[in-house]
């Protein structure tokens, strides 16, 4: 659901790097649930996971919330408002991606406009964000991005604010018993680029 485009990740990567080259780095995107059972196999030093889970054996730390954004098609009838309420997309079909955040943006979406005796129509998708946004740009329906992807453009796609607001909190999670010097650069890093981010988007 995030993006690197900008935003506290954004600058987390830019600072790593700047500051210490010599670590290697390596990203792995998946759905929060996924990234929860690889920080309890040992197999991640931290991960980035959406509301503050607490996982047996690990610290959690809040670190900064985001804004969900409609993203719709440019040539739709809602890319022409200022704003959308939920109830505005209840007749689209809602892209979302099959791995990823595509299971938090499906809870979300059924969450909002799920009633009894009706549920949102929703196509998920085998492919990741940028494909997913461009499909959007094709006029395959719309789907919904947190305010970090507003620092990269699409093709044929508006992102409009949605009222009431969808906020969603990040927070990174670690295992107390990994000793890996790189992984305090890391969270020392966390707290200073979340601190420091752009104020929400609203």
């Amino acid at each position: 659901m995030a993006s690197l485009a900008q935003g506290p990740l954004a600058d987390l990567l830019t600072a790593l790097r700047e500051r210490f080259p010599k670590i290697e780095v390596r990203i792995s995107e998946g759905t929060s649930q996924a990234h929860a059972v690889t920080i309890l196999k040992g197999r991640l030093d931290a991960a980035f996971i959406v509301g503050e889970p607490r996982l047996p054996g690990c610290d959690t730390r809040h670190l900064y919330d985001e804004v969900l954004f409609a993203a719709v098609p440019a040539n739709h009838e809602l890319a022409l408002r200022s704003h959308l309420a939920w109830a505005d997309l209840r007749d689209e079909t809602l892209l979302v991606m099959a791995d990823g955040s595509g299971p938090e943006v499906e809870g979300i979406i059924v969450r909002h406009l799920s009633t009894l005796g009706f549920r949102p129509k929703i196509a998920v998708q085998h492919v990741g964000r940028d494909n997913l946004l461009n499909m959007v740009g094709k006029g395959y329906g719309p789907t919904f991005a947190a305010n970090s992807i507003l620092g990269a453009a699409y093709p044929g796609v508006r992102f409009v604010p949605i009222e009431p607001a969808e906020i969603v909190s990040w927070s990174v999670v670690w295992p107390k018993n990994n000793a890996n010097p790189a992984l305090k650069r890391l969270l020392e890093l966390s707290v200073a680029s979340a601190s420091s981010t752009l104020p929400i988007v609203a």
